[in-house]
């Protein structure tokens, strides 16, 4: 059975063992890299990153709802999420495995 996500000590693993870095050293550096994504979209909203695709911050309109437990209707605040647009090169990739 083949796992379906890679767990960050996988990744933190693949870095060291590819670049010849302790898991330490690429500990700090996937640490930073994700930091640098975190700022970019607090900055700016979006975040492109070449032949993979984008991440931007999208805003959720405010939705009414039922509480089922208190039998109240209520509204939600808007909600933010993440929107990721796969890059034509990532798609091509992913179709061929």
């Amino acid at each position: 059975m083949a796992e379906t996500e890679m767990p960050r000590k996988a990744v933190i693993a693949r870095l060291a063992q590819s670049h010849g870095l302790s898991k330490v050293e690429a500990e700090r550096v996937l640490r930073t890299v994700l930091e640098a994504v975190g700022d970019e979209l607090a900055l700016r909203g979006r975040f492109h990153i070449a032949e993979v695709g984008s991440v931007s911050l999208c805003r959720r309109r405010p939705r009414r709802y039922f509480n089922p437990r208190t039998k109240q209707e209520s509204v939600s605040d808007g909600d933010i999420s993440l929107k990721i647009n796969i890059s034509k090169q990532m798609r091509e990739r992913i179709g061929k495995e």
